[in-house]
């Protein structure tokens, strides 16, 4: 088998998790990096690019208190989220959906 050789910078707890889950499945790094690898580039290739969500998400200070005053206000999901989750789009007004 041919092969080449990477390295890539990643987090500690990246790592730790790696190395956790290689240890109890007696796995080898490389076999499941190039398994993790191939299955992201697969479902890069097979999802609508509006489909495909980061793992990571990073709230500011800003944007997480906008978050927050937004939870604050107890409002309901607006159309695209009711869509989403295969509800009414349209839910009648009388405060309880």
């Amino acid at each position: 088998m041919n092969v080449t050789q990477i390295s890539a910078n990643i987090s500690p707890e990246t790592r730790d998790r790696l190395e956790r889950y290689v240890r109890a499945r007696g796995l080898k790094k490389g076999f499941v990096i190039e398994q993790a690898l191939l299955h992201h580039l697969q479902a890069l290739n097979e999802l609508p690019e509006d489909a495909q969500v980061p793992p990571r998400l990073v709230v500011t200070a800003e944007s997480g208190e906008r978050l927050l005053e937004r939870l604050a206000t107890g409002e309901g999901p607006n159309r695209a989220m009711r869509e989403l989750f295969g509800e009414d789009p349209e839910p009648e007004r009388d405060g309880t959906s």
